[in-house]
């Protein structure tokens, strides 16, 4: 359903929405994970849609964008800086577009909403988690709104869905969410106007394979992951950097999305790793991470044969819910809020201030550093986002120091270089549950694995 929203709305969602944790179990246990299944490119659907959501962060109340408007060519008179968001904002996938959405915020508040004495506009649009409602809305955003720049994309079946659309428009676009690998990382998909700031399928899971071999010590482990496409991607990476460093895979476990008895699965994971030392597993950040986790703790399974569950598995928004379960658990992650850097404490406090009550986890970090690097390329061409190729180049070079660590793009697939963070799950004294750092791997780009 359109509609026009209005600041007062826009602060609501982006002010006042609910924690992470909660929002999963308001969706009646719908799977939320942040990369899922690539349903491939949909053929594109005709623009039927009426009026576009509108956010102005620069005035108190939005103002829709008149269609068919020209594009001015210059940006003398003070034009907003016009960025569209695309996210999905609802359905069961909803909450990761939320916490998205509450990053990107902050970072462009931050930086004070303006560039080059250019006002910024958010024009945000809800994908709802559908490749064909991603298609009208991105050529909404083009078309009639006339961005000039689009930010976001949760899924990776949309990313698959908008990719061709984004390219021929030539449309500089920052993917905040969608973990679709072949997007950065196949150079027949990869494009000059497609940059990624959050990761490839697998990108913070792999180095915990170096961990497990080297540090832990594991020779032989079973691989266990929701059945889709990023449960696949996941599986691989994984099972690349163990191989490489000199270990064996001995079996693969697969479970549906949504599913609610691990039982059957458990048992075959158990039979699996009769002669293995231990088990990786992926369902994102969802009930479904939590549903397993806690069951493999009662089947027994914790204590006889070691888990390296994905970061997204024990991510901090679904800790509370896992409880006794992930204590010990060792994972990699692109953030925990309990990274003890300045940079970490200063968006920590930035971020709570602001979303009383809620941490930031994965999703909110990557939408955050999605703002930092608007904020940076925009800075640094003085709000002149009509000189497409001096944006694009002031995106390429963009790097800085985050809350995770160093930030900057890989020059050929132009996806997130970072920082990995290897973190063991444990209790504070006040009760909490929290991923605490044990080791970094710096500069972890997305063609390593």
């Amino acid at each position: 359903m359109e509609r026009l929203m209005r600041r007062r709305d826009f602060l609501r969602l982006t002010g006042g929405a609910l924690g992470l944790s909660t929002l999963i179990a308001a969706c009646g246990g719908d799977n939320s994970t942040p990369t899922p299944a690539d349903g491939g490119n949909p053929t594109p659907t005709p623009d039927t849609s009426g009026g576009t959501p509108v956010a102005s962060a620069a005035s108190p109340v939005a103002s829709p964008t008149t269609a068919g408007a020209a594009t001015p060519a210059s940006s003398a008179s003070g034009e907003p800086i016009r960025i569209g968001v695309l996210l999905t904002l609802s359905g069961p996938q909803g909450v990761n577009g939320e916490g998205n959405l509450r990053g990107l915020t902050l970072a462009l508040d931050q930086a004070g909403m303006q560039f080059g004495g250019r006002p910024v506009e958010l024009i945000i649009e809800d994908s709802a988690g559908q490749p064909e409602q991603a298609i009208t809305k991105t050529r909404q955003l083009i078309e009639r709104d006339r961005v000039h720049l689009i930010a976001g994309i949760t899924l990776s079946n949309e990313a698959a869905a908008v990719r061709d659309i984004l390219v021929q428009a030539e449309m500089p676009t920052i993917v905040t969410n969608a973990g679709l690998q072949a997007l950065t990382r196949d150079p027949a998909m990869r494009s000059p106007y497609i940059f990624r700031v959050s990761f490839a399928n697998g990108q913070y899971d792999a180095p915990a394979a170096d961990y497990a071999y080297e540090t832990l010590g594991y020779r032989r482990m079973v691989l266990h992951a929701a059945d889709y496409a990023a449960g696949h991607e996941e599986m691989a990476a994984f099972r690349s950097r163990f191989e490489r460093a000199g270990g064996e895979i001995v079996g693969e476990v697969v479970a549906p999305i949504g599913t609610q008895d691990f039982g059957p699965y458990l048992q075959r994971i158990e039979q699996a790793a009769a002669d293995a030392d231990a088990v990786f597993a992926f369902h994102g950040t969802s009930t479904d991470a939590i549903r397993f986790l806690v069951q493999y703790q009662e089947f027994g399974l914790k204590d006889a044969i070691p888990l390296i569950p994905s970061g997204a598995n024990v991510d901090q928004s679904i800790l509370p819910e896992i409880g006794d379960a992930a204590l010990s658990l060792v994972s990699g992650t692109l953030y925990t809020a309990y990274n003890d850097t300045p940079e970490s404490q200063a968006f920590v406090e930035a971020f709570t201030a602001k979303h009383e009550g809620i941490l930031p986890g994965l999703v909110d970090y990557a939408g955050y550093i999605g703002g930092r690097v608007i904020a940076e390329a925009l800075s640094a061409i003085d709000g002149e986002v009509e000189d497409k190729e001096a944006l694009l180049q002031a995106l390429k070079g963009v790097e800085f120091t985050g809350p995770a660590g160093n930030f900057r793009f890989h020059p050929e697939s132009q996806g997130p270089v970072t920082t990995i963070l290897l973190c063991r799950v444990e209790q504070l004294d006040d009760g909490t549950y929290a991923n605490i750092v044990i080791d970094r791997v710096p500069d972890f780009d997305d063609l390593s694995f």
